[in-house]
């Protein structure tokens, strides 16, 4: 029995040795498998999410995106959306909140998601990790602010309202 594979995030059908969806780079499952992933997802997008931290802030596209991230992960999440200032110069900014209790899994699955979008990302934090500018190698402190060398910052500081 030929049993075809279905990609959870398309729908797009597979020939069994098939492992990945040429769109959407997710793993492809059998069709019980997709049924399966597809019921705990509609779970998971149906668990309410009472007490709320913001993990992220953006536009509408870049959060829905990572609501879909950690919709895949098993991680129920929200978007709220904060009114924007009515005079045309401010955009709608939504926030995408999970319960505190999976805060830190909103930040691994949100960070794993971005390695995977740049690998880039990877290098520059194991550098970091080791001690190095990431754009010259230079050596650089734990708390150093930007590179003594080439002047590279390397935290961002996000302004409290």
């Amino acid at each position: 029995m030929n049993q075809n594979k279905i990609c959870p995030e398309c729908g797009a059908e597979y020939l069994p040795h098939i492992e990945k969806c040429a769109d959407c780079g997710v793993i492809v499952l059998s069709a019980e498998e997709c049924m399966k992933a597809q019921e705990q997802r509609k779970r998971t997008e149906e668990t309410l999410v009472d007490s709320s931290v913001k993990v992220m802030e953006g536009d509408l596209s870049w959060m829905s995106e990572l609501r879909t991230v950690l919709l895949n992960a098993g991680i129920p999440c929200k978007l709220h959306s904060e009114v924007a200032c009515r005079k045309g110069c401010c955009g709608d900014t939504l926030q995408l909140k999970v319960s505190p209790e999976d805060l830190e899994r909103s930040r691994q699955a949100i960070e794993e998601y971005l390695m995977e979008l740049d690998p880039d990302l990877k290098m520059v934090k194991e550098m970091l990790g080791q001690g190095k500018c990431p754009a010259c190698g230079s050596a650089i402190g734990c708390d150093a602010r930007e590179c003594p060398d080439c002047g590279l910052p390397l935290i961002i500081v996000e302004e409290e309202d």
